[in-house]
């Protein structure tokens, strides 16, 4: 009787341990910091243009961003809305910072140099930094103007 109660108390014990080391896993990562999305990434963008300068409507582009792993980054894009051509990739790069907060999380700003207000972008890194997944979450400082989205995908795989 004896052993089967320290056997259950040591099962028990090993559970335990085991539940606490996987919540933690969870819910924070030491490689969740800037480092992680270090390099180029080509970005799919959708969404919708709802007001401020030019045309409005819907709005598509690809862009390529260069993240330096210190909370930098540069940028060029295509992006047309409505159909109309507002940014193309012949103008000077935009640059910007970013943060990736320890949950992967983030938030990045791009500085346009082509007359567009300043986007506000939240984030989530996903598949170990091959993905960052954004939302628009404001442009000039103005919430509701654009409802845009996009998917970047890490130009080469780390070693």
């Amino acid at each position: 009787m004896n052993k089967k109660l320290v056997v259950n108390v040591a099962a028990l014990v090993v559970l335990t341990l085991g539940a606490l080391g996987s919540g933690y896993a969870q819910s924070e990562s030491a490689a969740c910091n800037n480092k992680l999305i270090t390099g180029n990434y080509g970005f799919t963008i959708q969404g919708n243009k709802l007001g401020g300068q030019g045309p409005t409507g819907p709005q598509v582009g690809v862009a390529m961003t260069q993240f330096d792993g210190k909370g930098g980054l540069t940028q060029i894009d295509t992006v047309t809305v409505s159909g109309e051509v507002v940014a193309d990739f012949t103008h000077t790069p935009a640059t910007g910072t970013y943060t990736v907060n320890s949950d992967c999380t983030g938030t990045f700003t791009i500085n346009f140099t082509d007359g567009r207000p300043p986007v506000v972008a939240n984030f989530v890194v996903v598949e170990g930094g091959a993905e960052i997944d954004t939302v628009v979450i404001s442009a000039g400082g103005n919430q509701g103007i654009i409802a845009t989205g996009s998917v970047g995908k890490r130009r080469f795989a780390r070693h």
